[in-house]
C-alpha cells in the first residue's frame, strides 16, 4: 500500500469550566476527483476533522463494496487517504458513497466510476487525444495521456498534461500553459508524493528521499514542470505547486545540470511568460541510447529502475496580442540540451532551433492544435521560424 502519507493529530482543548469547552466541528471529506475512468487506479481523498473519525464505503443501497478500498479507515485530525479503485470491466458505470463519521457528525461524497463503453480514453489515461489545448503535442496511438487540474481564484483550470513511458518510468513530454496569473514564486511545497493517476508500481517512488545510485552514479530528483511555475497555495491535492512534486514529474538529473543550465532555462522561460499574454510550454526528456550502449538508470525508493535521460528540451509557443514579431501574435522557440554538466551555464541562442527542426530530431508533432487556431499556412510559418534570429528571445 502507498506510504508516506500524513495525518495531523489535533489536540482536544481541556478547560476546568464546561462552558469554556471548545466543541469540535463536524468532519468533512473531499475527493481529488469525483469521477474515475474505467481503468481505475489510485485516488486521493482528504478528511478534515478536529477529532477521531471513521471512514466507510458503501453502495447506494448501503452494501459493502469490494471494488474500492482505502489505506486507512480510522484516524484523528486532518488526513490524506489513498483510495484504490479496481478496473471496471462492465460497460455500465458504478458509484460508491464514502462516509466519514465522528462524534461531532458526518459527511459523505459520491465517487462515480465510468463503464468501459463511456470511458473518454479507453486506451488509458484521463486525457482524450482530441483535446484542443494549444500546448499539447500530438498523442501517439496507444499512448496513455493524463492531465491534472487545479483551482485558481475559485476557478478550475488545467495544471499540466503528460504522456507516460511505462518501460522507462518517465514522461517523454509534459505540456502546460504559463502566464502571470498561474505562475508561482520561490515558495515550494516540497510535497513529494505519488501521482494519484498512476499506480505505485507504474511510477517513481520518491517521497522518502531522492534517487539511489543505480549503475551510473547519483542523480537529483529533477523537475520537468518547475516548482516555481506553479503557486504554492491551497492544501493537499488542491495545491498546484504540490502537483509538481509528483513522481511522474521527476527524472534522474545530474546535479550540475539540474542546478546549472537547466534551472537557468527554467528562469528564462518564466521571464518570457512574464512578457507575454500566454506562453504554451512543452518540456520533455529524451531516452535515446545508441545501439549497444549501456542504458543508465537510477533507483527509486522502492528499488525500481528509472532510466536516466540522454537529453532534455523545452519548446514554447508565445502569444502576445501586441507582439511586433512572429505571425498573428504567435512565435515559437525550441531548445535542446544534451544531459551533461555545462561549464557555461548561460542559455544562449546556440542551443535553440525552430519547432520544425526539433520535430525532425525527436519525431514529435508539437502544437498539433495550432493550425486550427491560425490556419495551416500561418502555423507552418510559426514552426519554421529560426528563434536564433529573433532578438526578443535573447534580450
Amino acid at each position: 500500500m502507498l506510504l508516506g502519507l500524513w495525518c495531523l493529530a489535533v489536540l482536544t482543548i481541556v478547560s476546568c469550566d464546561p462552558s469554556d469547552e471548545v466543541k469540535p466541528n463536524p468532519p468533512t471529506i473531499e475527493l481529488g476527483s469525483s469521477t474515475v475512468e474505467a481503468a481505475g487506479g489510485p485516488q486521493f481523498l482528504h478528511v478534515k476533522s478536529d477529532i477521531s473519525w471513521t471512514l466507510s464505503i458503501v453502495s447506494e443501497y448501503g452494501e459493502t463494496l469490494d471494488w474500492i478500498s482505502v489505506d486507512r479507515t480510522t484516524g484523528a485530525g486532518d488526513c490524506n487517504v489513498v483510495m484504490k479503485v479496481s478496473p471496471n470491466s462492465s460497460d455500465e458505470g458504478r458509484t460508491a458513497t464514502i462516509v466519514v463519521t465522528s462524534e461531532a457528525g458526518e459527511d459523505s461524497v459520491v465517487l462515480t466510476q465510468k463503464g468501459k463503453a463511456s470511458s473518454s480514453n479507453p486506451s488509458g489515461g484521463n486525457l482524450s487525444p482530441k483535446t484542443g489545448w494549444l500546448e499539447l503535442p500530438a498523442i501517439p496511438d496507444g499512448t496513455d495521456a493524463f492531465t491534472h487540474s487545479m483551482t485558481l481564484n475559485s476557478k478550475k483550470t488545467r495544471n499540466y498534461s503528460f504522456i507516460w513511458d511505462y518501460d522507462n518510468l518517465v514522461a517523454p513530454w509534459i505540456a502546460y500553459p504559463l502566464c502571470r496569473g498561474n505562475m508561482g514564486s520561490s515558495s515550494r511545497s516540497d510535497a513529494w508524493a505519488l501521482d494519484p493517476l498512476l499506480d505505485e508500481s507504474q511510477q517513481p517512488v520518491l517521497h522518502f528521499h531522492g534517487f539511489s545510485v543505480g549503475n551510473s552514479g547519483k542523480y537529483d530528483r529533477g523537475h520537468q514542470v518547475p516548482s516555481a511555475d506553479r503557486p504554492n497555495t491551497g492544501s493537499g491535492t488542491d495545491n498546484p505547486n504540490a502537483m509538481t512534486f509528483y513522481g511522474t514529474n521527476m527524472t534522474p538529473q545530474l546535479n550540475g545540470f539540474n542546478g546549472g543550465i537547466w534551472v537557468n532555462l527554467e528562469g528564462l522561460v518564466r521571464s518570457w511568460a512574464n512578457s507575454s499574454d500566454t506562453l504554451y510550454v512543452v518540456t520533455g526528456c529524451v531516452v535515446d541510447y545508441p545501439e549497444g550502449e549501456t542504458v543508465k538508470y537510477a533507483l527509486d525508493n522502492a528499488g525500481k529502475k528509472v532510466t536516466v535521460p540522454t537529453g532534455y528540451y523545452k519548446v514554447v509557443l508565445r502569444y502576445s496580442a501586441s507582439s511586433t514579431f512572429g505571425y498573428s501574435g504567435y512565435s515559437a522557440c525550441a531548445i535542446l540540451f544534451e544531459h551533461k554538466v555545462y561549464g557555461n551555464k548561460n542559455v544562449t541562442s546556440e542551443y535553440s532551433m525552430s519547432v520544425d527542426d526539433l520535430e525532425k530530431k525527436l519525431g514529435i508533432d508539437f502544437f498539433v492544435n495550432l493550425p486550427a487556431k491560425v490556419g495551416e499556412e500561418t502555423a507552418a510559418k510559426i514552426e519554421a521560424e529560426n528563434p536564433a534570429k529573433v532578438s526578443w528571445w535573447w534580450r
